[in-house]
């Protein structure tokens, strides 16, 4: 499979893209042709047609070389221009060049009509799709006054105008309904992208009211204990409004970067603590279900050693996250005291993170004490559950 993107020249575009399908197709337009024309070479030289043999040669050399440099230094759109050129004026001088194997060659009038339509936007398409038609009708002239011999009947050639008219009118109206169903699925898709950003805009300005609520609140309350809980609280809220700002601010309505919305909650929470946190999240994205699940258990577990991992001094705290190709893991590792289980298990945070945890597709939630605290959380990367 590789060898074959290699070969089709995938490897530069994204795969399943409409450039990786288009560069694949230029691809097989140069090599599958080259291979006939070098047999039909071989023909010709065996034979002596010297005249085709040299016709031959040079659309071979021109093919090879634009193999070469596609499509690092030309791009897409020129390279199907090219083909057109080549195999049109190959295809032409077949019909008053002779060759041993003539009617082989009116084969590849087939494809002239599709390479338009496939590669070009108008008003390139019209042009070069009427570029053989014009062809043909300027090589029934030359021969109609006989400045050209030409190897096929008059009626031939009609008939290779006809059909090639009618193949064209085909593929354009088939290419039109196509382009216009396209366009419409492509303003409903804005439309939609459009209405969901404002719907996330709008949550994360509502979760802001309700975090500004909890904290004028709090300002009335003079009780560390309570004041704390009220602070928790906004914590959260505020974990959870960075995913709807992440989905307005970024290119996706549904798929959340962790890299950036992970690293906005620790940096929340580094304001609020001298310790150290030495995050390592990988980039990817996730669904917005996992990731808020995902954001609260960081808050939580990463809340939670800043309050209790450090009796004294500056500490630090390691938070990653990592894709090992069929599972993700998450890991929150303090140097610390390490857990009082009679008591931070019975706790609201910690409550939090095990039912966050089993949330998560096939999520599996690993606490180790030793030597501090390490919290690991495992669960099924994309396409595994």
């Amino acid at each position: 499979m590789k060898f074959v993107t290699y070969l089709l020249k995938g490897k530069h575009f994204t795969q399943g893209s409409k450039e990786y399908l288009q560069a694949s197709m230029i691809s097989l337009l140069i090599i599958l042709p080259s291979f006939a024309l070098l047999y039909d070479l071989f023909e010709s030289i065996y034979y002596g047609f010297i005249p085709m043999v040299i016709i031959e040669s040079i659309t071979l050399v021109l093919l090879s070389i634009l193999y070469g440099v596609f499509p690092r230094y030309i791009n897409i759109t020129l390279s199907a221009k090219i083909i057109l050129i080549i195999y049109t004026l190959f295809l032409l001088s077949t019909l008053v060049v002779n060759d041993y194997n003539k009617e082989f060659s009116l084969f590849w009038f087939a494809i002239l009509p599709i390479i338009p339509f496939f590669f070009l936007e108008k008003p390139s398409c019209k042009i070069f799709l009427a570029m053989p038609f014009v062809g043909l009708i300027i090589v029934l002239l030359l021969a109609y006054f006989n400045l050209v011999p030409l190897l096929y009947r008059k009626v031939l050639i009609l008939q290779l105008l006809f059909s090639y008219f009618s193949f064209s009118s085909m593929i354009y109206i088939m290419q039109k309904e196509r382009a216009t169903s396209e366009n419409k699925l492509n303003q409903s898709i804005e439309s939609n992208r459009v209405l969901f950003k404002e719907v996330h805009h709008r949550t994360k300005n509502n979760m802001q009211v309700m975090m500004g609520l909890l904290e004028t609140q709090s300002f009335k309350i003079e009780e560390p204990k309570y004041k704390k809980m009220f602070q928790a609280h906004v914590d959260r809220i505020k974990s959870m409004s960075y995913v709807h700002e992440n989905l307005y601010s970024g290119d996706s309505y549904d798929e959340v970067d962790m890299h950036k919305y992970l690293g906005d909650i620790l940096k929340n929470l580094q304001k609020i603590t001298q310790h150290t946190l030495l995050i390592d999240i990988d980039y990817m994205t996730l669904g917005i279900k996992d990731s808020i699940s995902l954001g609260l258990i960081v808050n939580e577990a990463v809340s939670n050693a800043i309050e209790h991992a450090y009796s004294a001094g500056i500490g630090h705290i390691d938070i990653t996250l990592k894709n090992n190709g069929k599972q993700y893991v998450l890991t929150i590792k303090d140097y610390g005291l390490g857990f009082n289980t009679q008591k931070e298990y019975q706790s609201l945070g910690m409550t939090l993170i095990e039912d966050l945890s089993v949330s998560l597709p096939n999520g599996r939630l690993e606490i180790t004490v030793d030597n501090g605290t390490l919290i690991e959380v495992y669960f099924d990367a994309k396409g595994e559950h």
